[in-house]
């Protein structure tokens, strides 16, 4: 009978090498941890000591939550713009609709980038997108086009104010 082990169980018995310097063995000895705790690396190689507050990471732009949050207000411009008058359909509403698509477009473009600062290139043309659809939300809030400015902006700046701090975390890496 063998019994089987995880990478976890069977920790290195020898210092590390790493840049010529010797390293101690990554976490504390068995015998100091924690009865369920479990010491990996964290993504920049610091120590990590089965921190549960740490968010899985997202495999996808879909489980993003500023992705479904732009998704979102992309699919109620779709709702709004065929409301519009006639005469705005091929101007302001397909306009809205562009710059509404570019946001969750952009933000599932970033997703796939390689590197925080590539990433958050595309967050920002995300940012510059919504940045247009807030104008545009300006624009037939003045004209007394019928749309709900006041939830449209509020769901805006909340979209906004994610971007800015995805980005912000993406540059801090």
């Amino acid at each position: 009978m063998t019994e089987e082990f995880e990478d976890r169980d069977v920790g290195p018995t020898e210092p590390q090498i790493e840049g010529g310097q010797a390293q101690p063995p990554a976490g504390p000895p068995p015998e100091e941890r924690q009865e369920g705790e479990e010491f990996r690396q964290d993504d920049r190689g610091g120590r990590d000591r089965g921190r549960r507050d740490r968010r899985p990471r997202v495999d996808s732009f879909e489980k993003m939550k500023v992705w479904q949050e732009a998704h979102a207000l992309t699919m109620r411009v779709f709702q709004i713009t065929p409301n519009l008058p006639g005469e705005q359909q091929a101007g302001l509403a397909q306009q809205m609709e562009e710059s509404a698509v570019a946001v969750p477009k952009n933000i599932a473009e970033g997703f796939k980038r390689r590197g925080p600062r590539n990433k958050a290139h595309f967050y920002n043309l995300a940012q510059t997108a919504l940045e247009s659809l807030r104008y545009y939300f300006i624009l037939c809030r003045d004209l007394k086009l019928d749309i709900p400015y006041e939830d449209l902006a509020m769901q805006t700046e909340q979209i906004s104010r994610m971007l800015d701090g995805l980005i912000r975390s993406m540059l801090r890496s």
